[in-house]
């Protein structure tokens, strides 16, 4: 990759890591379309074993 190439990406990343986070609800959504949680927001098999404390709003 070139360096533009980079910087092009590096700029795509940050620009979706803005879309998902910048509310609660666009961060949950997130996740459930990613399928981490499901969509009464608990943690789905996959993940339960994971130290992820619970208690997080």
């Amino acid at each position: 990759m070139s360096d533009k190439e980079v910087k092009e990406l590096f700029e795509k990343i940050e620009s979706f890591r803005q879309k998902v986070t910048k509310s609660k609800e666009a961060s949950r959504t997130f996740l459930v379309e990613l399928g981490v949680f499901t969509e009464k927001g608990k943690l789905k098999q996959n993940y339960k074993h994971l130290c992820i404390p619970q208690d997080q709003d």
